[in-house]
């Protein structure tokens, strides 16, 4: 089940470059409340850009977006075994551009099937940021 989920959000790339050209144009959030971004934060990105994970906790993911850009992933809650897993996929609303947390919600497979985990800010971190990140912590 696990897999035709991440399948299925694969398949949803191929429908979203009309829909990053509008979403660009639009002020971007960062969090799910609707409040504007600082204007260094606004980028989106689509799952097909994420190339690797890292979850040091069960209420943060650090995403990284194509070959240099970090994104914090503060979840609303616990993600029951989201720092086990080794495997987990995006499902973004609407299509695959993902530009704020509204947009996103991680799967994480368990014991009894998949949780949705839903995402309470999104923050792309600087260069800085990303080198202050614990070894561990660093996707």
């Amino acid at each position: 089940m696990f897999r035709t989920l991440a399948l299925v959000a694969a398949a949803t790339l191929g429908l979203t470059a009309a829909a990053l050209a509008q979403t660009e144009s639009k002020p971007q959030t960062d969090k799910a409340d609707g409040k504007a971004a600082p204007a260094a934060q606004k980028s989106c990105f689509f799952n097909r850009d994420v190339r690797g994970f890292a979850a040091p906790d069960d209420k943060t993911l650090y995403l990284r977006v194509r070959t240099k850009d970090v994104y914090r992933l503060d979840m609303r809650g616990r993600c029951a075994e989201l720092d086990w897993e080794h495997k987990i996929a995006i499902d973004s609303r609407g299509s695959s551009a993902i530009c704020s947390a509204i947009d996103i919600t991680v799967l994480v497979k368990n014991p009894i099937g998949v949780s949705r985990c839903s995402v309470e800010t999104l923050t792309r971190l600087s260069p800085e940021e990303v080198a202050a990140l614990p070894k561990k912590s660093r996707p």
